[in-house]
């Protein structure tokens, strides 16, 4: 996927968390962040977005304090975020390649970085919005390939799991021909596909994208073998 598709998610997926925030109350809770209600999950959201804006468009060479505080009411908090989300598409569509600033994960260059680390950003809080509403949109087939895909490989810059014992986790995407193998201990880490897991998850990959974010259950997942798995996940790797 390319910078300008990843932008492209970001508008997309940027309007959609707009309208479902503005759709109710603001002090609603959002399921998959404890604590966190849509007030909070705006003003985070903005403050991301403004926060890599930033680091793009002056070209920071070394990490950025995050600390672009929101307005207090509604409309000035709705209209706050929508800026902010405006502001960081016009600079990614500005940036080059070329540029050379601060990223923090695996990418070809840092402008990549940042446009598919805000798309998957700000796909994951879109379903948080949702879900404080009820039901959330599924990601489409390539854009949560994507997501687990760079999901996993910034997991394991810090995830650590013991309980897991060294056990393999297996994703499979039954919509998308992909498999994840995930040795779950002191690390974890990505592993080449051993053909089996000591438990294995096989669904659609959205759900298997909102699953790993703790974001939803294991419903429309098929899961095998050792299940205890699933809760070592859930205790031990987040976001």
């Amino acid at each position: 996927m390319d910078i300008d598709q990843q932008i492209a998610r970001i508008r997309a997926d940027g309007e959609a968390l707009a309208r479902a925030a503005e759709s109710g109350p603001l002090d609603a809770p959002v399921p998959g962040c404890p604590g966190w209600d849509v007030e909070r999950l705006l003003l985070h959201i903005g403050d991301v977005h403004r926060w890599a804006a930033t680091i793009v468009r002056e070209r920071w060479t070394e990490r950025l304090q995050r600390d672009f505080e929101g307005p207090a009411g509604r409309d000035e908090l709705l209209a706050w975020y929508r800026e902010g989300c405006a502001a960081l598409i016009e600079t990614l569509e500005a940036g080059s390649s070329q540029d050379d600033f601060w990223f923090w994960g695996p990418a070809p260059n840092a402008l990549a970085f940042w446009a598919r680390r805000q798309a998957n950003e700000t796909a994951a809080h879109r379903c948080d919005a949702e879900s404080a509403r009820g039901t959330i949109t599924p990601l489409t087939t390539v854009d949560a390939l994507d997501a687990l895909d760079e999901w996993f490989g910034l997991m394991v810059r810090r995830a650590r799991a013991p309980d897991g014992g060294g056990r393999i986790l297996r994703l499979v995407a039954v919509d998308g021909g992909a498999t994840w193998n995930l040795i779950i201990g002191d690390r974890v880490e990505v592993t080449t596909d051993r053909g089996r897991g000591h438990c294995e998850l096989r669904g659609k990959a959205s759900d298997l994208y909102l699953w790993s974010m703790n974001r939803q259950g294991t419903d429309g997942i098929t899961v095998s073998g050792d299940d205890s798995l699933l809760q070592v996940w859930a205790d031990n790797v987040r976001f």
